[in-house]
């Protein structure tokens, strides 16, 4: 019997992010095992961060013009429902469409905080089988880091229904379950 991990995703009505100039928008957060994937990935991201500013440093710049130590690492921003929610393919193995020129065949799981989602994003391997599907081969596009994280594998037909279209409520909309 396979031991699968839980994925969950939540709309929190008062996390909306305000653009300084105007719009924004409702980020859909997502777990596994009942951790925030913001805090999976900090957890992975310090040592490199904290390298590549040590690095930084002795290169002749100075800490002000960097962020503080260790402060990059998990600095995301969660998807939109449109990107998260069916019909969206993107978390089911649809590979993201980024404007660089490189193989694209991961998903995106995370974007930038700038509100650009190409500025700083991270992708991962969706591998979706007919009993499971499958994140692995994480990679935060901009850096050559490696991720020591997952793979997670969650049983298919619960991971989908997280992904099950939201009212405006964030609620699962009755009508299109199943």
């Amino acid at each position: 019997m396979t031991t699968f991990d839980r994925f969950e995703t939540a709309v929190d009505r008062g996390a909306y992010v305000r653009w300084p100039g105007g719009g924004g928008f409702q980020p859909v957060t997502l777990r596994v095992n009942g951790v925030d994937l913001l805090d999976l990935l900090r957890r992975v991201e310090i040592p490199f961060v904290e390298a590549e500013f040590d690095r930084r440093i002795r290169e002749g710049e100075s800490p002000e013009e960097l962020a503080p130590r260790g402060s990059l690492a998990g600095q995301y921003l969660y998807l939109s429902p449109g990107m998260t929610f069916r019909p969206s393919r993107n978390f089911l193995g649809e590979a993201y469409a980024h404007g660089f020129v490189a193989p694209r065949e991961k998903s995106i799981l995370l974007q930038c905080t700038c509100g650009i989602t190409d500025c700083w994003f991270l992708l991962a391997r969706i591998t979706v089988e007919d009993d499971r599907v499958t994140w692995s081969d994480f990679e935060q596009f901009h850096r050559d880091w490696r991720y020591d994280l997952g793979p997670f594998v969650f049983e298919r037909a619960a991971y989908e229904h997280q992904l099950a279209p939201r009212d405006g409520n964030g609620s699962l909309a009755s009508d299109t379950i199943g």
